[in-house]
């Protein structure tokens, strides 16, 4: 008997990735489909709204493309964005007429031009016209555009947990006009009717993390916070929550159990890195068991036991005849392998995303391993999510609802933050070692205004943030 078989490439593919409407494994996991390296918040931000909204208007953003596209070469066959074409254009001549009246003369329409373009693809997502692929920082319904990335499902996701009182606060930002930003890009907002181009899908079942997401997410959302700077605030809380469903997709009610240290500029030593590599080593391992376990039930999973096509690209796995034995090994095998037949991992996902967000650490490869790490800015998101306005709480019983809600323990409970991380394998953790990540983290956010430090050598969060 053979002690090793082959199993095709394509088909591990199909039931881990996707396949014709059917959802992957990773999908089933984690909520949304893993299968990019280039996604950022902004992204996110497009397809919250338009899940929210029911769509984008049916101009598909193709106006606002061409507007702050004005750098692309006028003789350029595929696009031509000069003021000269875009006054007789067929489609948007009387709109650009209308934005950008001749008598306001060349130069003054290229410098409007230019900021439109600075304000809302300063990072380069506005694509071509007609590329359904405008990913603008739109603060209004009627400057979104249609959303390549939308397919992933990682905005639905966010949309699916918000609670009914979360959506409608979030709607009404989006058709809200009365912001400088919006006001300032009224001209170029061309108002039609909203076209939803993504497939509805079941609804998902809410996990106790999902939950604790939705909730916070709907107390950011009633801060009484500039238009601005709450759709900033929804962006890195919906990106954080996007990571931690993640590392939490392997552990009972979808909580993930990390050490988050600071993420900071100022050089130090981190005797915690190594514990914080382990525990976020230990997400992963969970979330592969979860995977693991979920493959045999996928309606694809009887492709695993058949042997591949003549050339056909294969993984050699040991041979494992029932599919609950074989699917752990064939995971791991789709591990080793993935970059070579383009197998898009969730903690891959991650390791590009995170960053974007200053949530994983290291940012580009390293030996030492990733890790949780939590930015001044983030912790005030948490803060908002979790404290209602004017209300405080001490720098330790934040933590540990922090710990209860969303799964992140930074020292600042020390000895049930020990206990917590041996439980999942994390050993000899030093109290002191917790103790000055704490204090980092609360210098941090002292300086960030979300904390203070009080006469009694207490610290404290919440209440009117400065």
């Amino acid at each position: 008997m053979a002690d090793t078989r082959r199993v095709s490439v394509e088909a591990v593919k199909r039931v881990l990735m996707a396949d014709e409407g059917t959802l992957g494994v990773f999908e089933q996991a984690i909520g949304f489909r893993p299968a990019t390296g280039s996604y950022k918040p902004v992204h996110l931000m497009n397809d919250l709204a338009q899940s929210v909204l029911g769509g984008a208007p049916s101009h598909g953003g193709d106006f606002l493309a061409h507007v702050t596209r004005a750098h692309v070469a006028k003789d350029d066959d595929k696009e031509d964005n000069s003021e000269r074409a875009l006054r007789a254009h067929d489609r948007f001549g009387s709109a650009f007429n209308r934005a950008f009246p001749q008598a306001l003369g060349g130069s003054r329409i290229e410098a409007l031009r230019r900021a439109a373009h600075e304000v809302l693809s300063f990072d380069g997502g506005v694509y071509a016209p007609g590329t359904s692929m405008c990913s603008a920082l739109a603060p209004h319904c009627d400057l979104l555009g249609f959303e390549g990335f939308r397919r992933f499902g990682v905005g639905r996701l966010l949309a699916d947990v918000l609670p009914k009182e979360g959506a409608a606060k979030l709607r009404s930002l989006y058709e809200s006009d009365r912001d400088p930003i919006t006001r300032a890009l009224r001209p170029i907002a061309l108002h039609e009717p909203l076209v939803e181009k993504q497939k509805p899908r079941e609804p998902v079942t809410r996990s106790a993390f999902d939950v604790s997401l939705g909730k916070g997410l709907t107390s950011l959302l009633g801060q009484q916070l500039t238009k601005s700077y709450t759709l900033r605030a929804v962006a890195l809380g919906g990106s954080l929550g996007v990571v931690l469903k993640v590392l939490g997709a392997g552990r009972p009610n979808g909580r993930p159990l990390l050490l988050a240290l600071a993420n900071s500029d100022e050089k130090s030593e981190r005797p915690l890195r190594e514990p914080a590599v382990v525990s976020f080593r230990r997400a992963i391992e969970a979330l592969d068991a979860r995977v693991a376990a979920l493959m045999p039930a996928h309606p694809n999973a009887d492709d695993l036991l058949k042997p591949p096509e003549a050339k056909q690209p294969s993984l050699e796995v040991s041979n494992e005849r029932k599919l609950n034995a074989l699917a752990s090994v064939l995971l791991s095998a789709a591990r080793e392998h993935a970059d070579d037949f383009d197998i898009y991992l969730p903690d891959t996902f991650i390791a590009r995303f995170g960053p974007r967000v200053g949530c994983v650490l290291p940012k580009g490869r390293s030996r030492w391993g990733r890790y949780f790490a939590l930015t001044p800015e983030l912790v005030e998101v948490l803060v908002l999510m979790l404290l209602g306005r004017g209300e405080t709480a001490t720098w330790s019983s934040f933590w540990a609802r922090v710990a209860a809600e969303f799964g992140v323990h930074i020292g600042a409970n020390p000895s049930k933050d020990v206990e917590a991380l041996a439980a999942i394998g994390v050993e000899n953790v030093s109290p002191e070692d917790l103790i000055e990540n704490s204090e980092a983290l609360l210098s941090l956010a002292v300086r960030r205004g979300v904390a203070r430090r009080l006469p009694d050598g207490e610290a404290e969060v919440g209440g009117e943030l400065s």
